[in-house]
C-alpha cells in the first residue's frame, strides 16, 4: 500500500468517525428535547373594574389606545355613589378612580402603562358595579405558555432555566428560558404547562408577532442524563466555537 493510498484511507476512517460524531451528536440532542403541544404569547393585564356603577358621562381612550400609569380614561355618573354620600359614608379617591363628591361622579384611571382592549364603557351607555369596563395590556411583559405531554421520566429532566426555542407564526425563531413549571398527571402522563421567559418577545421590532393569545411551537431542552452527555456537550462547545453550529 502506497503512502497516498494509506492517507486515503486515513482520511475515510476520519471522515466516517466525524460523521458518526455528528450524528449522535444530533441524536443525543433529540432525544433531549421535547415540543410543545400548544404554545401561546401571554401579557400581564388588568382589569379597570368599576368601584361604583352609573351612565358614562365621558370616555377618554378607546380600544387599541395606549395609556399611561394614572391618566383618565371614563367618567361614570353614579346614583349609588350619590345614595352614599347622603347616607354620610365617607368615599375617598385612590390610584384607581377619582370621586367628585360634588357632582356624585366617578372618574376612572389607569393603574399601568399599556394598551387598552376589550373596553366595554360607551359614552350614554350604562355599567354596573363591579363590571369590567376595559383590560390593559402591560408594555414589555410578554412571556410564552406552552403546554406539553410528557412521561415522567422526561419530567424529571425539566430544569428551571432550561434554553427553550419559540417559533413565531412566521417561522422565525426566538430564544427564551424555563420561569416556572406546572404539571397534572392524567393516565400515567405528565401534562405540563412552562411558562417561558424571553427578552425577545418585548422587542418591539417584532411588536406585530407577540400581541397576546399568538401561538407559538416550543422547544423544550432536557437535562441529557445519558451515557453520552460529557462528550456531547463537549462536541457541542467545539462545533459551536469553530463556527458550525
Amino acid at each position: 500500500m502506497t503512502w497516498t493510498q494509506r492517507l486515503r484511507l486515513f482520511g475515510g476512517i476520519v471522515a466516517v468517525l466525524a460523521l458518526t460524531a455528528v450524528l449522535t451528536l444530533v441524536f443525543n440532542q433529540r432525544q433531549a428535547q421535547a415540543l410543545s403541544t400548544t404554545g401561546q404569547v401571554v401579557s400581564a393585564q388588568a382589569s379597570v373594574g368599576a368601584a361604583y356603577g352609573g351612565v358614562v358621562t365621558n370616555t377618554e381612550a378607546g380600544d387599541g389606545d395606549e395609556v399611561k400609569k394614572g391618566q383618565t380614561l371614563f367618567t361614570v355618573n353614579s346614583p349609588d355613589l350619590q345614595r352614599d354620600l347622603s347616607q354620610g359614608l365617607k368615599v375617598t379617591s385612590t390610584d384607581a378612580f377619582d370621586v367628585d363628591t360634588k357632582t356624585s361622579t366617578v372618574t376612572y384611571k389607569a393603574l399601568s402603562d399599556g394598551r387598552l382592549s376589550d373596553v366595554k364603557a360607551q359614552t350614554g351607555g350604562f355599567v354596573q358595579n363591579g363590571a369590567n369596563l376595559a383590560t390593559i395590556t402591560s408594555d414589555g411583559s410578554q412571556y410564552a405558555l406552552a403546554d406539553f405531554v410528557l412521561s415522567p421520566r422526561d419530567y424529571e429532566r425539566i430544569v428551571k432555566g432550561a434554553a427553550v426555542s419559540l417559533r413565531l407564526p412566521d417561522d422565525r425563531t426566538v430564544e427564551g428560558t424555563v420561569q416556572s413549571v406546572s404539571v397534572t398527571t392524567e393516565n400515567g402522563q405528565a401534562k405540563t404547562r412552562v411558562t417561558v421567559a424571553s427578552d425577545s418577545l418585548k422587542d418591539p421590532k417584532i411588536a406585530e408577532l407577540t400581541h397576546p393569545g399568538t401561538p407559538v411551537a416550543a422547544t423544550l431542552s432536557l437535562r441529557d442524563d445519558g451515557p453520552l452527555a460529557g462528550p456531547t456537550d463537549g462536541l457541542r462547545s467545539f462545533l459551536i466555537k469553530i463556527g458550525l453550529k
